[in-house]
């Protein structure tokens, strides 16, 4: 049998649409495991309020507990679950988690990054996102301590989320068991972002759904159950030699 860690994408603090995704899967021997992510859910401080982190810092403590917790249950199920095949995916956020985690993962897994920009830059500094941040909170914070200017801050910003950058992570050992599915008519993910990750992973696949950032996953859920399975079956059962 096999397993395939789910992570979340921004917002998602429950488990009903990744459970959604990968109870069918059951019919085709192919296990869910979801993962509650930190700042989020039960898990989420008392100050914060739905997914608005309280600073910059809870955004990359998040990220980097996610990607660390990720990595020990791919142990696990490599390791002690007995799963012959284990894979990680997620959605926008999640998506960028799962590719640096099936980056780092020591042995063969199926990566499955869904809707996902190559780096946070492209959400948070070029995309929808730039427009939810309190940059004026940012500015008057950096003004304070440092005397920084609002473009300067912005430029630090990014510099920070530059360490998200997926295409300076190393590629996965199967390739080949990389896809990724975008969407056409993306808002906050454009196409040249994910095909830049594509090109610095040679021998991943992309696949495209038609709509949006929200709407395709929620129309094309079987096209994402099909990534999921044919991702999967490119990697060989526990055993097996390799190629």
């Amino acid at each position: 049998m096999a397993c395939v860690v789910h992570l979340a994408g921004t917002g998602d603090h429950t488990f009903e649409r990744r459970l959604r995704l990968g109870a069918p899967l059951l019919k085709e021997n192919i296990a869910t495991m979801v993962l509650e992510s930190p700042f989020y859910g039960n898990r989420r401080p008392r100050l914060q309020r739905g997914a608005k982190l309280l600073c910059v810092a809870d955004l990359l403590l998040l990220g980097r507990a996610t990607i660390e917790e990720a990595r020990s249950l791919l142990h696990w199920l490599d390791v002690e679950g007995g799963f012959g095949k284990i894979g990680i995916c997620g959605l926008s956020m999640g998506g960028v988690h799962a590719a640096m985690v099936g980056s780092l993962h020591p042995t063969p897994v199926a990566t499955l990054p869904f809707l996902a920009p190559h780096s946070a830059v492209v959400a948070f500094c070029e995309g929808v996102l730039k427009h939810a941040t309190a940059w004026d909170v940012l500015r008057q914070d950096a003004a304070e301590k440092v005397g920084m200017t609002a473009e300067e801050v912005q430029e630090r910003f990014r510099t920070v989320l530059s360490l998200t950058d997926v295409t300076r992570f190393p590629v996965p050992k199967s390739p080949e068991a990389v896809i990724f599915v975008a969407a056409t008519n993306d808002g906050y993910i454009p196409k040249n972002s994910v095909l830049e990750l594509q090109k610095a992973w040679p021998g991943s696949e992309v696949r495209w759904v038609t709509g949006g950032h929200v709407s395709s996953f929620l129309i094309h859920f079987d096209s994402f159950r099909k990534a999921i399975v044919d991702a999967l079956g490119r990697l060989p059962w526990r055993g097996e030699s390799q190629p």
